[in-house]
């Protein structure tokens, strides 16, 4: 029951993980082109990617969380060779999209405040007549625009990775009966 429960937790993030990417780029970011003030424009996907960074990031977690304590317990030669490579190379997938998930949160962040602090909603964390605006470098906003663009194909390629090797390894477990046996043993 238990290991029911991870794999069904690991699916749903994994699913939250995927398509809050895919509706960002193919809804919101698109959407957002309807709103002519580029700094207005700015602020509203900034406050949209914020709020679901949250959800994104424990849905990072508990897809890896539950890969890698699933992990502690099998390491894919319950099944065949094939399956053992496959489960070598989804550790490197949930990786990949950890780390490609966290650095695009984290550079989304940095580039949220550089827009808050263009239009004056940002300052250098003085407060009242003291507070100074952060000046702003256009250059390296599209810099960290373009570093937010390439983490986030590279964390939807590895999502779809992982979602491709996870149905591949359940259709291997299936037909073996050597996992069958093994797997009855888990919680």
């Amino acid at each position: 029951m238990l290991s029911s429960t991870a794999w069904i937790v690991h699916d749903v993030g994994l699913a939250t993980a995927i398509g809050g990417t895919v509706f960002g780029r193919t809804a919101l970011q698109p959407g957002l082109r309807n709103i002519s003030n580029e700094h207005e424009r700015d602020l509203v996907a900034d406050d949209a990617w914020r709020r679901f960074s949250w959800i994104n990031l424990v849905a990072h977690g508990a897809m890896a969380a539950t890969w890698f304590v699933g992990r502690t317990m099998l390491t894919g030669r319950e099944v065949d060779r094939q399956a053992r490579k496959l489960t070598i190379a989804k550790d490197v997938l949930v990786v990949t999209s950890l780390a490609s998930g966290v650095g695009s949160i984290v550079t989304g962040r940095v580039l949220g405040r550089r827009n808050r602090a263009e239009t004056g909603t940002e300052t250098r964390g003085e407060v009242g007549a003291d507070a100074q605006p952060i000046v702003i470098d256009k250059q390296r906003s599209r810099s960290l625009q373009r570093a937010v663009g390439a983490l986030g194909i590279i964390n939807l390629l590895a999502n779809v990775g992982i979602a491709a090797v996870t149905a591949v390894l359940a259709m291997k477990a299936n037909e073996s009966l050597r996992f069958g046996l093994t797997s009855r043993k888990l919680p």
